[in-house]
């Protein structure tokens, strides 16, 4: 079985207009654009990162997920089968940042203990709009329990690393905690994530 066949299941979790879009049509296609519209529904994108320490690569299925009140029970239940989370606010908006707390709830709330959740700061290409400090990202992320990153999806600076840091930490968690050579298909964990609702 290759490290291909069963992809990690990314979800992008923020507030609307904190960049999840921009992160990940940066690490898609690595491009940038100010012009689109908000998400609807749920948005999905397979990419492929390497991990070079391990000379390896794994599959990862990215979905930008909508703000739309319609689509809470579907982002719920595509939560509980979640591998791993970007959690997204922007430096520019201190609303943002204020609001992380309840997205973290809603994670606990919504998602199994073995969930990664990785804190992410978006627009750090702009630090005269900065309202959110580097310290306050790391010190809420300490007191979580989560890893946190500034990046600039404008830029494209550290997007890249990102998504491959959380994959190498969902492939390290999963290889302490599960047999390596049956590991669950993001299908399997969705199904049952369904059967639960």
């Amino acid at each position: 079985m290759s490290q291909y066949d069963n992809p990690f299941k990314i979800i992008i979790l923020g507030d609307s207009g904190v960049g999840k879009t921009c992160l990940l049509m940066r690490f898609s296609d690595n491009q940038f654009t100010t012009r689109h519209r908000s998400t609807l529904g749920m948005d999905r994108r397979e990419c492929s990162v390497e991990f070079a320490d391990w000379r390896m690569g794994r599959m990862l299925q990215v979905w930008d997920t909508s703000d739309d009140e319609r689509f809470k029970l579907l982002k719920a239940t595509h939560c509980r089968s979640a591998h791993g989370i970007l959690l997204v606010y922007d430096i520019t908006s201190s609303k943002s940042f204020q609001n992380i707390d309840g997205w973290m709830k809603e994670i606990r709330r919504l998602c199994p203990d073995k969930v990664i959740v990785l804190l992410v700061g978006n627009k750090s290409d702009d630090p005269n709009h900065r309202q959110v400090s580097m310290a306050q990202g790391f010190n809420y992320a300490h007191r979580q329990s989560i890893c946190f990153e500034e990046v600039s999806a404008k830029s494209g600076r550290n997007v890249y690393d990102i998504f491959s840091s959380l994959a190498m930490d969902i492939y390290t968690y999963r290889r302490v905690h599960y047999n390596p050579f049956s590991l669950t298909s993001w299908q399997e964990e969705e199904d049952a994530a369904e059967s639960l609702d």
